[in-house]
């Protein structure tokens, strides 16, 4: 889908497709193969193709390709299902004009549409437009930090519940493997955050060399470096603490693992000397005293019993049951 927007007065409105030229943005939304030839013969730039987007290494994110800009970044994007994910955008500065490609649309895309609408939003350049959608994406991963932080405050009160009435039994006995699949979807998370800023703090230099009337755009591009640094360190912060809580969780189940193989031990000791002692008293032989003897039946009894009980009650004493 083709949009195009055109400058009134520094404001953005939609418009009917005109001559491209004169759009101060044009947005390429899943584009067809007819619109993508018809923005490069208008415009006499070549537009990429998504398997291009996809490429990781700076020359292939950020270049310039004869009269025209182009940047690449990733922001993340929620699934069907919430799942984190990343989509590339790339966007292409040709003279006065701002272009950007996209094949999805993420929150912090439907963000940035918004404050295009605002009237007391103005855009006096293509390179404004362009910062603007870069600052809405980096807010919007701070928004997703706070969230992973938030969601990670009842985890740890979880794992390290400091009640002193609750019993390591009924700690162990939890669902750890929920604990577990949460904590791993705070750090993919996570993650998806640190690739998206990593992509954004990558173009930032690139833009300084390329982009015209610098000196008016200087504050806003330093504070943009000053906000992806900041989140980057805050990113891995979460990230240490994520995985401090991985590791304590993994501790958890082990000591639940444990627990069950003490008790199937422990029950096996003492169930271990009565099952001998009936065993004995169970062979068939002819010679054997104590099969006459009239209370033979309830002296094994009691001495299977006794086998039981001063195991237990030793245990008891040790503590290790």
């Amino acid at each position: 889908m083709l949009t195009t927007y055109y400058d009134r007065g520094g404001q953005l409105e939609v418009g009917a497709e005109g001559d491209l030229k004169d759009a101060a943005w044009i947005d390429l939304y899943a584009p067809s193969s007819e619109e993508e030839q018809r923005v490069e013969a208008e415009l006499s730039i070549t537009i990429p193709t998504r398997e291009e987007m996809r490429e990781v290494e700076s020359s292939s994110a950020l270049y310039h390709e004869g009269n025209a800009t182009y940047i690449t970044v990733r922001a993340v994007e929620r699934g069907s299902r919430g799942e984190p994910g990343l989509t590339s955008f790339t966007l292409v500065l040709v003279r006065q004009q701002f272009i950007t490609l996209r094949y999805s649309e993420p929150k912090s895309f439907s963000q940035f549409l918004a404050r295009t609408h605002k009237p007391e939003q103005a855009f006096p350049s293509s390179q404004s437009l362009l910062l603007c959608l870069l600052e809405t994406i980096v807010d919007r991963n701070a928004d997703i930090l706070e969230e992973i932080g938030d969601a990670l405050d009842p985890i740890s009160l979880e794992i390290f519940s400091r009640d002193t009435s609750t019993s390591m039994e009924s700690i162990a006995a939890k669902d750890l493997s929920q604990v577990l699949t949460r904590i791993g979807n705070a750090g993919e998370l996570a993650a998806r955050v640190r690739q998206s800023l990593h992509s954004i703090g990558r173009a930032l230099p690139f833009l300084k060399l390329e982009i015209e009337n610098y000196a008016a755009l200087d504050t806003r591009l330093k504070t943009l470096t000053l906000d992806v640094q900041s989140l980057l360190e805050h990113d891995n912060f979460l990230q240490t603490q994520i995985q401090f809580l991985l590791d304590s969780n993994i501790g958890l189940i082990s000591i639940q693992q444990n627990a069950i193989m003490k008790t199937l031990s422990v029950a096996a000791v003492i169930f271990l000397p009565p099952t001998l002692i009936g065993s004995i008293y169970g062979m068939n032989f002819e010679h054997m005293p104590e099969l006459h003897w009239v209370h033979g039946y309830p002296y094994a009894l009691g001495l299977m019993l006794l086998s039981v009980v001063l195991p237990l009650a030793f245990f008891r004493m040790r503590r290790w049951f």
